[in-house]
């Protein structure tokens, strides 16, 4: 396994993982457009902030911006698309050079949405769809 504080390069390209294995990595990997590029990840609390969490996350790297090469130890044995109910992966603000994208959850469902960091022509969407 990786330890706190190491250091793995970013994939250029979408990586292939077991299909039962849980990756935050690879959700994000997958849900990144083309050539677009993380820049900062800030991580919060496990599900609402009541759950016992996994523990991939130490509670003092939690709410600091951290660089792609320091999260991505963090984000194996868990991802952000957990079944229906309670949230299963930490909250995220993942700052890309296009957008911010975070986790949400609509009618019990987890997933990643995104957004525009800057004002951008384009047809907003309502989460959930």
């Amino acid at each position: 396994g990786l330890s706190e504080g190491c250091t793995v390069l970013l994939a250029v390209e979408k990586v292939q993982w077991e299909e039962e294995q849980k990756s935050a990595l690879k959700d994000l990997l997958n849900f990144l457009e083309d050539g677009e590029e993380v820049q900062a990840v800030v991580f919060g609390d496990w599900g609402w902030g009541n759950y016992e969490d996994v523990g991939s996350v130490p509670k003092e790297r939690r709410g600091k911006v951290l660089s792609p090469h320091e999260v991505q130890c963090y984000m194996e044995a868990w991802s952000f698309f957990g079944g229906h109910g309670s949230p299963e992966c930490y909250a995220a603000y993942i700052y890309t050079d296009r957008r911010l994208i975070f986790p949400s959850q609509y009618d019990g469902s987890t997933n990643l949405e995104g957004m525009p960091l800057r004002p951008t022509e384009c047809m907003p969407t309502m989460p959930g769809q």
